[in-house]
């Protein structure tokens, strides 16, 4: 009988640990934490919350890397245009026409923004800005 209560104490405080440690469990969806976008050297903002784009779910890592991807293709070139165009409740955000970001109204409130459309100005010239002191020309040509 000693040899059982010393084995239910010790399950005991096994499941008092257990349960100890539930609270620290986090839903998935809680642990996207927000990462910096950053073009070369240059941080530019945070991105704090995923997206759903035609169907697909991006993370926050999605996000940055698609931004960072696209950017890499123009950095090197003559010329950049930013440009935005509204999309419902969201704005989306092209780099030479190709599309580079969304800007969500998760993201919106995730910043203490109104809507998507009161803060892709925001984005935008983050942007703009980043590729400016990325910006590489060809070698012979002047940018733009």
């Amino acid at each position: 009988m000693h040899r059982f209560n010393r084995l239910a104490a010790g399950l005991l405080t096994a499941g008092v640990l257990v349960a100890a440690g539930l609270p620290a469990a986090r839903p998935v969806q809680a642990q996207n934490t927000a990462k910096l976008l950053t073009v070369g050297n240059t941080p530019l903002f945070l991105i704090r919350v995923g997206d759903t784009l035609n169907g697909k779910e991006w993370t926050i890592a999605d996000r940055i890397n698609h931004v960072q991807d696209v950017f890499a293709k123009y950095l090197g070139g003559q010329y950049s245009k930013f440009t935005w165009k509204k999309w419902g409740d969201r704005v989306h955000i092209y780099l030479n026409g190709e599309f580079l970001l969304a800007v969500t109204p998760a993201d919106a409130q995730a910043t203490h923004h109104k809507s998507a459309e009161t803060l892709a100005p925001t984005w935008v010239a983050s942007l703009e800005k980043g590729f400016d002191q990325g910006h590489t020309p060809s070698t012979g040509t002047a940018r733009r």
